[in-house]
Protein backbone atom coordinates (compact mmCIF):
# COMPACT_ATOMS: atom_id res chain seq x y z
CA UNK A 1 0.00 0.00 0.00
CA UNK A 2 1.85 3.84 -0.97
CA UNK A 3 0.13 5.72 1.96
CA UNK A 4 0.97 9.76 2.07
CA UNK A 5 1.08 10.61 5.93
CA UNK A 6 0.07 14.46 6.75
CA UNK A 7 2.13 15.32 9.73
CA UNK A 8 3.92 12.68 10.55
CA UNK A 9 5.25 13.99 13.30
CA UNK A 10 1.71 15.12 15.54
CA UNK A 11 1.39 12.83 18.39
CA UNK A 12 -0.80 10.49 16.47
CA UNK A 13 1.28 10.31 13.74
CA UNK A 14 4.48 9.50 15.71
CA UNK A 15 2.15 7.24 17.34
CA UNK A 16 0.88 5.61 14.09
CA UNK A 17 4.65 5.63 12.72
CA UNK A 18 4.76 3.40 15.97
CA UNK A 19 3.28 0.28 14.94
CA UNK A 20 5.73 -0.91 12.83
CA UNK A 21 4.18 -4.40 12.65
CA UNK A 22 0.73 -3.24 11.22
CA UNK A 23 3.06 -1.59 8.88
CA UNK A 24 5.17 -4.38 7.74
CA UNK A 25 1.47 -6.73 7.38
CA UNK A 26 -0.23 -4.00 5.14
CA UNK A 27 3.09 -3.52 3.13
CA UNK A 28 2.61 0.16 3.84
CA UNK A 29 5.36 2.09 1.52
CA UNK A 30 5.16 5.61 3.27
CA UNK A 31 5.58 8.84 1.59
CA UNK A 32 5.33 12.19 4.30
CA UNK A 33 3.58 16.09 3.68
CA UNK A 34 3.16 18.29 6.76
CA UNK A 35 0.79 21.50 6.97
CA UNK A 36 2.73 23.42 9.19
CA UNK A 37 3.25 27.24 8.49
CA UNK A 38 7.06 26.68 7.86
CA UNK A 39 8.21 26.12 4.22
CA UNK A 40 11.22 24.30 5.52
CA UNK A 41 11.07 20.51 5.76
CA UNK A 42 10.50 18.73 8.37
CA UNK A 43 12.84 15.38 9.69
CA UNK A 44 10.95 12.08 10.77
CA UNK A 45 12.16 9.05 12.49
CA UNK A 46 10.57 6.20 10.48
CA UNK A 47 12.24 2.33 11.64
CA UNK A 48 15.27 3.90 13.25
CA UNK A 49 16.28 6.60 10.31
CA UNK A 50 15.34 10.15 9.07
CA UNK A 51 13.07 11.04 6.35
CA UNK A 52 12.14 14.14 4.83
CA UNK A 53 9.07 15.51 5.38
CA UNK A 54 8.31 18.69 2.95
CA UNK A 55 5.27 21.39 3.23
CA UNK A 56 1.90 20.50 1.14
CA UNK A 57 2.18 23.18 -1.35
CA UNK A 58 -0.28 21.60 -3.96
CA UNK A 59 -3.20 19.53 -4.37
CA UNK A 60 -1.14 17.79 -6.91
CA UNK A 61 0.87 16.26 -4.16
CA UNK A 62 -2.04 14.33 -2.91
CA UNK A 63 -2.20 12.43 -6.02
CA UNK A 64 -1.42 9.08 -7.30
CA UNK A 65 -1.47 7.08 -3.45
CA UNK A 66 -3.68 4.29 -2.84
CA UNK A 67 -4.55 6.21 0.64
CA UNK A 68 -4.25 9.10 2.64
CA UNK A 69 -3.74 9.18 6.36
CA UNK A 70 -4.51 13.08 8.36
CA UNK A 71 -2.79 13.20 11.51
CA UNK A 72 -2.51 17.29 11.97
CA UNK A 73 -2.73 18.30 14.74
CA UNK A 74 -4.29 21.53 13.89
CA UNK A 75 -5.94 23.38 10.71
CA UNK A 76 -3.94 25.43 8.93
CA UNK A 77 -3.96 27.00 5.65
CA UNK A 78 -2.18 24.00 3.32
CA UNK A 79 -5.22 22.09 4.32
CA UNK A 80 -6.97 23.96 1.87
CA UNK A 81 -4.92 21.77 -0.77
CA UNK A 82 -6.41 18.89 1.14
CA UNK A 83 -10.33 20.14 0.57
CA UNK A 84 -9.38 20.56 -3.06
CA UNK A 85 -8.37 17.51 -3.48
CA UNK A 86 -11.30 15.73 -1.32
CA UNK A 87 -13.72 17.74 -3.85
CA UNK A 88 -12.02 16.71 -6.79
CA UNK A 89 -11.37 13.17 -5.71
CA UNK A 90 -14.61 11.58 -3.97
CA UNK A 91 -13.50 7.93 -4.36
CA UNK A 92 -10.39 8.89 -3.02
CA UNK A 93 -9.03 6.57 0.40
CA UNK A 94 -9.09 8.79 3.31
CA UNK A 95 -8.50 8.49 6.38
CA UNK A 96 -8.59 11.73 9.10
CA UNK A 97 -6.69 10.44 12.42
CA UNK A 98 -6.47 13.76 13.74
CA UNK A 99 -10.58 13.89 13.69
CA UNK A 100 -10.19 17.94 12.58
CA UNK A 101 -13.45 19.88 12.41
CA UNK A 102 -12.70 21.34 9.13
CA UNK A 103 -13.17 17.72 7.75
CA UNK A 104 -16.18 16.47 9.75
CA UNK A 105 -18.96 17.13 7.06
CA UNK A 106 -16.48 15.66 4.52
CA UNK A 107 -15.89 12.51 6.53
CA UNK A 108 -17.61 9.57 7.84
CA UNK A 109 -16.69 8.45 11.58
CA UNK A 110 -16.07 4.56 11.72
CA UNK A 111 -14.96 2.37 14.84
CA UNK A 112 -13.15 -0.09 12.61
CA UNK A 113 -15.62 -2.77 12.66
CA UNK A 114 -16.61 -4.34 9.28
CA UNK A 115 -16.03 -3.16 6.04
CA UNK A 116 -15.73 0.82 5.10
CA UNK A 117 -19.14 2.51 4.39
CA UNK A 118 -17.87 5.43 3.05
CA UNK A 119 -14.28 6.16 1.09
CA UNK A 120 -13.83 9.77 3.20
CA UNK A 121 -13.24 8.22 6.79
CA UNK A 122 -12.54 9.60 10.48
CA UNK A 123 -11.15 7.49 12.84
CA UNK A 124 -14.71 7.83 15.44
CA UNK A 125 -13.99 8.78 19.06
CA UNK A 126 -11.97 6.62 21.53
CA UNK A 127 -15.24 6.22 23.60
CA UNK A 128 -17.22 5.53 20.97
CA UNK A 129 -14.48 2.38 19.16
CA UNK A 130 -14.98 1.31 22.90
CA UNK A 131 -18.22 0.97 23.07
CA UNK A 132 -18.96 -0.09 19.28
CA UNK A 133 -16.96 -3.73 20.57
CA UNK A 134 -19.20 -4.10 23.91
CA UNK A 135 -22.26 -3.06 21.95
CA UNK A 136 -21.07 -5.85 19.36
CA UNK A 137 -20.92 -9.14 21.67
CA UNK A 138 -23.91 -7.98 23.95
CA UNK A 139 -26.43 -6.89 21.52
CA UNK A 140 -27.96 -10.22 21.28
CA UNK A 141 -28.71 -10.15 25.04
CA UNK A 142 -31.22 -7.41 24.06
CA UNK A 143 -30.83 -3.62 24.59
CA UNK A 144 -33.12 -0.97 24.89
CA UNK A 145 -31.03 1.95 25.44
CA UNK A 146 -28.67 3.65 27.47
CA UNK A 147 -25.96 6.63 27.91
CA UNK A 148 -22.34 7.03 27.52
CA UNK A 149 -20.51 9.61 29.51
CA UNK A 150 -17.55 10.45 28.36
CA UNK A 151 -14.60 12.06 29.36
CA UNK A 152 -11.61 13.25 27.14
CA UNK A 153 -7.93 13.86 28.15
CA UNK A 154 -6.11 16.98 27.21
CA UNK A 155 -3.30 14.87 24.78
CA UNK A 156 -6.38 15.27 22.39
CA UNK A 157 -4.91 19.28 22.02
CA UNK A 158 -1.13 17.44 21.19
CA UNK A 159 1.74 17.75 22.86
CA UNK A 160 1.26 22.13 22.99
CA UNK A 161 -1.82 20.81 25.12
CA UNK A 162 0.27 18.27 27.30
CA UNK A 163 3.26 21.05 27.65
CA UNK A 164 0.69 23.81 28.74
CA UNK A 165 -1.32 21.82 31.30
CA UNK A 166 2.40 20.92 33.11
CA UNK A 167 3.21 24.92 33.15
CA UNK A 168 -0.59 25.41 34.40
CA UNK A 169 -0.48 22.63 37.25
CA UNK A 170 2.74 24.21 38.58
CA UNK A 171 1.82 27.60 38.28
CA UNK A 172 -1.35 26.38 40.31
CA UNK A 173 0.83 24.61 42.50
CA UNK A 174 2.47 27.90 43.51
CA UNK A 175 -0.55 29.84 43.73
CA UNK A 176 0.47 31.75 40.68
CA UNK A 177 -1.72 33.55 38.12
CA UNK A 178 -2.17 30.99 35.47
CA UNK A 179 -1.07 32.63 32.25
CA UNK A 180 -1.92 30.08 29.29
CA UNK A 181 -5.01 28.38 28.47
CA UNK A 182 -5.87 25.15 26.70
CA UNK A 183 -9.12 26.02 23.84
CA UNK A 184 -9.90 28.96 26.61
CA UNK A 185 -9.66 27.26 30.24
CA UNK A 186 -7.93 26.00 32.87
CA UNK A 187 -7.59 22.24 32.68
CA UNK A 188 -5.07 21.96 35.65
CA UNK A 189 -7.27 20.20 38.40
CA UNK A 190 -10.19 20.81 37.20
CA UNK A 191 -13.03 19.29 35.14
CA UNK A 192 -15.35 20.94 32.41
CA UNK A 193 -18.80 19.83 31.00
CA UNK A 194 -19.00 20.60 27.42
CA UNK A 195 -21.80 20.29 24.82
CA UNK A 196 -21.89 16.63 23.76
CA UNK A 197 -23.96 17.44 20.39
CA UNK A 198 -20.97 16.27 18.42
CA UNK A 199 -20.34 12.91 20.21
CA UNK A 200 -23.95 12.53 20.10
CA UNK A 201 -24.31 12.67 16.32
CA UNK A 202 -21.13 10.93 15.96
CA UNK A 203 -22.91 7.88 18.32
CA UNK A 204 -25.90 8.03 16.29
CA UNK A 205 -24.02 7.55 13.16
CA UNK A 206 -21.22 4.81 14.38
CA UNK A 207 -23.97 3.05 16.52
CA UNK A 208 -27.59 3.69 14.75
CA UNK A 209 -28.99 0.20 16.33
CA UNK A 210 -28.66 1.68 20.15
CA UNK A 211 -30.18 4.98 21.19
CA UNK A 212 -27.49 6.99 23.37
CA UNK A 213 -27.90 9.60 25.71
CA UNK A 214 -24.31 11.09 25.33
CA UNK A 215 -22.64 13.71 27.77
CA UNK A 216 -18.92 14.67 27.21
CA UNK A 217 -16.72 15.96 29.67
CA UNK A 218 -12.61 17.76 29.65
CA UNK A 219 -10.64 16.81 32.45
CA UNK A 220 -7.34 17.32 33.59
CA UNK A 221 -5.17 13.97 32.75
CA UNK A 222 -2.68 13.89 30.45
CA UNK A 223 -3.66 10.95 28.60
CA UNK A 224 -6.08 8.56 28.78
CA UNK A 225 -9.65 8.19 27.73
CA UNK A 226 -12.68 7.27 30.32
CA UNK A 227 -16.03 6.25 29.08
CA UNK A 228 -19.20 4.95 31.34
CA UNK A 229 -21.48 3.03 29.65
CA UNK A 230 -25.16 2.46 30.83
CA UNK A 231 -27.43 0.04 28.85
CA UNK A 232 -31.41 -0.85 29.84
CA UNK A 233 -31.65 -4.16 28.38
CA UNK A 234 -34.33 -6.06 27.90
CA UNK A 235 -33.56 -9.75 29.76
CA UNK A 236 -32.35 -9.99 33.49
CA UNK A 237 -28.77 -10.69 32.99
CA UNK A 238 -26.61 -12.04 35.53
CA UNK A 239 -22.40 -10.98 36.44
CA UNK A 240 -21.49 -14.27 35.03
CA UNK A 241 -23.43 -13.82 31.94
CA UNK A 242 -21.62 -10.43 30.99
CA UNK A 243 -18.63 -11.76 32.28
CA UNK A 244 -18.64 -14.49 29.29
CA UNK A 245 -19.92 -12.36 26.73
CA UNK A 246 -17.54 -9.76 27.49
CA UNK A 247 -14.70 -12.04 27.54
CA UNK A 248 -15.57 -13.28 23.43
CA UNK A 249 -15.37 -9.36 22.49
CA UNK A 250 -12.23 -8.77 19.99
CA UNK A 251 -10.09 -5.27 21.20
CA UNK A 252 -11.36 -5.88 25.36
CA UNK A 253 -9.37 -6.77 28.29
CA UNK A 254 -11.07 -7.58 31.70
CA UNK A 255 -9.47 -5.90 34.62
CA UNK A 256 -10.25 -5.87 38.37
CA UNK A 257 -10.60 -3.12 40.93
CA UNK A 258 -8.81 -0.96 41.16
CA UNK A 259 -8.74 0.40 38.10
CA UNK A 260 -6.50 3.42 37.00
CA UNK A 261 -6.19 5.62 34.43
CA UNK A 262 -2.59 5.70 34.00
CA UNK A 263 -2.54 2.16 32.99
CA UNK A 264 -3.64 2.35 29.35
CA UNK A 265 -1.00 4.31 27.48
CA UNK A 266 0.04 2.38 24.99
CA UNK A 267 -2.38 -0.62 25.36
CA UNK A 268 -4.00 -1.78 22.52
CA UNK A 269 -6.81 -2.87 23.92
CA UNK A 270 -10.09 -1.45 26.55
CA UNK A 271 -9.59 -2.37 29.81
CA UNK A 272 -13.05 -2.99 31.34
CA UNK A 273 -13.83 -2.44 35.02
CA UNK A 274 -16.14 -5.31 36.49
CA UNK A 275 -19.61 -4.61 35.38
CA UNK A 276 -22.09 -3.22 37.82
CA UNK A 277 -25.73 -4.76 37.80
CA UNK A 278 -29.00 -3.56 38.78
CA UNK A 279 -31.14 -5.71 41.69
CA UNK A 280 -33.40 -6.68 39.28
CA UNK A 281 -30.06 -7.86 36.87
CA UNK A 282 -31.84 -5.27 33.61
CA UNK A 283 -30.05 -2.15 34.31
CA UNK A 284 -26.01 -2.78 33.49
CA UNK A 285 -23.02 -0.13 33.83
CA UNK A 286 -19.33 -0.04 32.46
CA UNK A 287 -16.25 2.00 32.98
CA UNK A 288 -14.17 1.88 29.81
CA UNK A 289 -10.64 2.83 29.79
CA UNK A 290 -8.49 3.11 27.04
CA UNK A 291 -5.48 5.23 25.14
CA UNK A 292 -6.85 7.26 23.12
CA UNK A 293 -3.74 7.60 20.58
CA UNK A 294 -4.33 4.10 19.51
CA UNK A 295 -7.45 2.82 20.49
CA UNK A 296 -9.79 5.43 18.64
CA UNK A 297 -6.36 6.55 17.21
CA UNK A 298 -3.61 4.55 15.39
CA UNK A 299 -4.79 1.15 15.55
CA UNK A 300 -7.97 1.81 14.50
CA UNK A 301 -6.77 3.61 11.43
CA UNK A 302 -5.09 0.85 10.47
CA UNK A 303 -8.40 -0.95 10.86
CA UNK A 304 -9.66 1.35 8.67
CA UNK A 305 -7.20 1.76 6.10
CA UNK A 306 -7.53 -1.93 5.61
CA UNK A 307 -11.28 -2.05 4.91
CA UNK A 308 -10.69 0.74 2.53
CA UNK A 309 -8.04 -0.30 0.15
Amino acid sequence: MKLLVLDPLSLLGREFLRCGDELDRLAVELEFRHTSIDDEHEIAEVGGRPVLVPPLDSPAELEGYEAILVASEGHGSRHDHLLSFLDRNPDAAVVDLSRLVVLRERTTPAAGLGPASARHLRVAHPALVATARVVEVLQHLGRLGGSLAVVDPVSVFGREGIEILARQAAQRMRGEPVSERIDDRIRAFNVFAVDPSDVQEEAAAVLPELQLAVTHSLSGVFHGHLARLALTCSEALSPQTVRETLEQAAGLELADYPLALDTVPDHDRVLVAPAALSADGRQLALTLMADGLRVGGAVTAFELLESLV
